[in-house]
């Protein structure tokens, strides 16, 4: 544990600035899509929203913040492992530590940071909200941004890993832009399946198969869940499906992320589960 909060506290100090301007588009984007909407409401004035509308409101634009927090937390952290792999910084650290215990310090620190970003972007819109007469308190319940919390932290846990992996095969950290592409693509179908089925959600079949996907289930399950057209035993299967494929992402990723890191030049995964350390 003293470990794994060594490399927190080291991955906390050097990401801070990556962390701010993040938290500062995600806060920029989220606070005025709730602005535009109080300019736009009916006879100029705010548009003043029912209980069902601000809750539905927010898990719309939770699943965007969720959205973007993935998408930039890990490539943040892609970024790092890339960068450490490039200077040969990561040799000497993995002479000190198992690469388990150095993934699972970056993980909880990226982590920490994109968790601070969604609560407080959260708390922001809320209260602007209630300030422009556009959300209604305690209409639009905590039960909206408490899924969307829920939901990042397992999307977060099945993502950051796999973005953690293709940082260790590059070459320089100049190509992580490339190979976290393949991985961007896939948290931007999930995306656009719920922004795109938001005005249909009950009916919708496509987005109800993508939110027991685990790799499109946090940005569409949370949807059906703050509109109440999820069953309980969807849910449930859902979370099942994503903590088990997290975990399974998790033991690969390690194998991969820690053979990946002492090669160098651009390394396969064949070649990185080879070499992997024990």
């Amino acid at each position: 544990y003293r470990t794994v909060a060594l490399v927190v506290q080291r991955e906390l100090i050097a990401r801070r600035k990556a962390a701010l301007i993040i938290t500062a588009v995600l806060v920029t984007v989220a606070v005025g899509m709730i602005t535009l909407l109080a300019a736009v409401g009916d006879g100029g004035g705010p548009a003043r929203l029912r209980p069902d509308e601000a809750d539905e409101l927010l898990g719309f634009i939770g699943v965007i913040v969720m959205f973007m927090a993935i998408l930039m937390t890990g490539q943040v952290l892609l970024l790092g492992v890339a960068e450490e792999k490039s200077s040969r910084v990561a040799e000497v650290v993995l002479g000190a530590m198992r690469p388990r215990w150095l993934l699972l310090g970056k993980v909880i620190s990226i982590g920490l940071i994109g968790l601070f970003e969604v609560l407080l972007t959260g708390a922001l819109v809320l209260l602007v909200g209630s300030n422009l007469d556009t959300i209604e308190l305690p209409a639009a319940t905590g039960a909206a941004i408490a899924i969307v919390v829920l939901w990042f932290l397992l999307g977060f846990s099945f993502y950051a890993t796999v973005y953690a992996a293709a940082g260790a095969l590059v070459a320089r950290h100049q190509n992580a832009a490339n190979a976290a592409g393949p991985i961007n693509i896939v948290v931007m179908i999930g995306y656009f399946i719920g922004v795109i089925s938001a005005q249909e959600i009950g009916s919708n079949i496509v987005l109800r198969i993508a939110s027991l996907t685990p790799p499109l289930a946090p940005t569409t399950m949370p949807l059906r869940m703050i509109q109440g057209t999820a069953e309980v035993w969807e849910i449930a299967v859902s979370i099942f499906l994503i903590v088990v494929t997290a975990y399974l992402m998790i033991l690969v990723a390690e194998r991969v992320y820690s053979g990946g890191l002492l090669m160098s030049g651009k390394t396969r995964i064949r070649e990185a589960f080879r070499n992997a350390v024990r």
